[in-house]
Parts: structure tokens; sequence; C-alpha cells
């Protein structure tokens, strides 16, 4: 695995070339009647539930508003490759849609690996990278023109949540389990960051191979080093799995997971309510009908009848970033440049969805939108499969 400052040299220099491309010529993917975005995700693999939902939540929104005209009379058409989670098809799908579709910006690419083997790719081109479903901190730092973020990092999550469960629940011995992978590793460096900050270490670190479903030998570690914390750097199927062989063998151990496996469906997939009690961090409410305002509760009856599905934290979080694109479009003007859009999302302050999210701002010298300090909240699971708010993060 490359280093992060070497990551971070390349990425800048790719970015500069891609600068030049798109301050000396017309952007690619826009005509008098059409602006054309894509995205990679996955659509088949292990992450579905989250490629599938964010993407309907994208289309609805491009097309409440194609329905009405479009943006300065341009209609918003996305196009959606799925890469079933995996690197080689997320660089493959990439390619396909700066070289052949030509696409003006990149919206919600799904996946901390696949978005950081795309991304200088993506820069190189002279095309936006915009809202990664990626709460890895590579995809606003270092900064660069044509990135922006709305996700705060796991790492971020994780020091909040740290230095929660040692200093309001008396937490002593924390442990972790984590994928082995650049999203693992992100998550494993909030924790130790914050570990060390508070003069602790951590009592044990264990992995796993990405799509793994036996979690009984790392479990085991953890128990025999007698964590009274566990963090889980995992996301749906794995939380659950990670989470269920604990209760399995009887250790009730508190757990917390990043914003990767807090999704409604590790509260309501899991056997016999089996996760009920993980903690988990995000940066926005999951709602239900009866809990959901006015505005949201319309939308998802709306998603219901368009999708024949609920909706559902992922879906919300697609319908979301579309619309920071739509707005970041509008304020870009009719005269539409990679320069003007850029200065439109650098435009937008305090931006907040219909589903009371964290608030969004960006600015010349900001690509990520969440404040990485305090925009996090704690939520545990509950005896009816619901996630229920417990306390504001901050560290």
């Amino acid at each position: 695995m490359l280093k992060f400052g070497v990551i971070a040299a390349a990425a800048a220099a790719v970015a500069l070339g891609g600068q030049a491309m798109a301050q000396g010529k017309a952007a690619q993917g826009v005509t008098k009647d059409e602006v054309l975005v894509g995205s990679h995700t996955d659509l088949s693999g292990p992450a579905a539930i989250w490629g599938v939902s964010v993407t309907n939540g994208i289309r609805m929104r491009f097309d409440e508003v194609n329905a009405t005209g479009g943006v300065h009379g341009r209609k918003i058409k996305v196009i959606v490759e799925d890469s079933a989670y995996t690197i080689p098809k997320a660089v493959a799908a990439t390619d396909k849609l700066l070289k052949k579709d030509k696409v003006f910006a990149m919206l919600g690419n799904l996946g901390s690996p696949m978005n950081m083997a795309t991304l200088p790719d993506i820069l190189k081109a002279g095309v936006p990278n915009l809202f990664p479903l990626s709460a890895a901190a590579t995809m606003y730092e270092p900064q660069e023109r044509l990135k922006f973020a709305f996700a705060m990092s796991y790492a971020d999550q994780m020091r909040g949540a740290t230095k929660y469960f040692v200093e309001q629940r008396g937490k002593k011995r924390v442990g972790i389990l984590y994928q082995d992978d650049d999203f693992g590793q992100d998550v494993l460096s909030g924790v130790e960051a914050q570990l060390k900050a508070m003069g602790m270490e951590m009592v044990a670190k264990t992995t796993y191979k990405r799509g793994a479903k036996d979690f009984s030998s790392q479990v085991a570690v953890l128990r025999q080093a007698n964590a009274d914390l566990v963090v889980l750097g995992t996301i749906i199927a794995e939380s659950i799995g990670a989470y269920a062989e604990a209760k399995k063998i009887g250790w009730n151990v508190d757990m917390v997971v990043t914003s990767a496996g807090y999704t409604p469906q590790v509260a309501e997939l899991a056997p016999q309510g089996v996760t009920a009690g993980l903690y988990g961090t995000g940066q926005s409410p999951i709602l239900y009908p009866d809990t959901a305002g006015p505005e949201a509760k319309l939308w998802m009856d709306n998603y219901k009848k368009k999708f024949n599905r609920d909706a559902d934290l992922q879906s919300m979080a697609g319908y979301g970033i579309a619309d920071m694109f739509v707005t970041a479009l509008d304020r870009a003007g009719k005269d539409l440049t990679t320069d003007a859009f850029v200065k439109g999302i650098e435009s937008i302050q305090n931006y907040r969805d219909i589903f009371g999210s964290a608030a969004q701002t960006f600015g010349p010298n900001r690509r990520l939108g969440a404040d990485p300090k305090t925009a996090a909240s704690l939520y545990q699971i509950d005896r009816n499969k619901r996630w229920v708010f417990v306390d504001r993060l901050t560290h």
C-alpha cells in the first residue's frame, strides 16, 4: 500500500494537470440542453444495499428537476456503472465514463478503495469529483480544486466515539475489528489517534478480508484481550456477523460501528433482533414514517410510489448529494463551465437537507462540507430494530 504522502504528492500532480485542462477548454459533458453526470457504484456486490438506494435517490432528484425543465434549460442525465465493489471494475467504469461518455462530473462514487483507485484519473481529466460515498479523509485531503466531500472521515467519527466511551462510559480497554483495506485503516487511525491523545493504547487489533462471513476467531481474540469496547470497521453484513458472534458466545461487550454500518439494514435484517444494543456513528438521523417531519414524510411516500420500496438512509443520502449538485449548477449560471461550477459549490453555506442531516458549508479553502469535529452523532439499535439518538459527538 502506498503511504499517504506518496498518494498526496501524486494526487497533487495529476490535479494540476486536470485544473489546466478544466480552465483551458470548454467543459465536456455540457450542451445547451443537457449536463452529463457519471457515477461508479455497487449494484450487484456486497455493498449493493448502498449503491442501489443511493442511485435511486440521485435519479429521483434529477427526475424532479428535469420535469420542471432542468437547470438553466439543461436537463441532467446520469450514467451509473456497476463496480460490484471491486477496484478493477471501478477503474474500468471510470475510464468509460471519462473517455467514452465524457461526463461533466462524477457524483456519489461508492467505496473508499474504489474511490482512491479512480480519483487520480478523474482529477487528471479535469472532471469534478463530487460527494463520494466514502468517509475516507483522502476524499477531501489534501485540498484539490476539483474534489468535494460531504462525509466526515471515519477517523474523525471514531475519534469522537472513542472519546465519548472513555470519558462518558468509563471504557478502559479498547479493541478493534476492521476490514483489511484503506477503509479499515482509516477507522484504525482515528481510534489510535484518540487513544494516544488520552494516554491510552489499544488492547487488541484484528482484521478480516472483504466479504468475510465468519468472525469467530476475531471475536475470540478481542474477548481474550478483555476489551470493554470494540470498534467495528465493518460494513453491513459484517457488522451483523461480528455483533452476532459476540452474542452467540455470551459476550455482552459494547460495540460501535462507523457510518458504513450505521444503516437501517443492520437493525432490520439481523435475525431475531440480534443487533439490539449496537452503537453507530452518523451525521444523519435514520428516519421512519412515524418519526419523519412532514416534508420528509411526503418525500418518503413519493419514493415508495416511484421505486416500490421503502426509502432508507442511503436513498436519502443520494437525494441530498444530488440536490447539492443541482444547487451548485443553478448558482454556476447559464454559461456553464467547470470554473463557474466550482464557484457554485464554494458558495454553498449552511446547506441543510430535508432529512435533518448535519449542515454542509463549502468555500475556496473548504472541500469537506461537514464540520469534522462536531457533525457526528451517536445512535443505538433498540429492541424495536430502530436506530435511536444517544448523544452528540465531539473531539
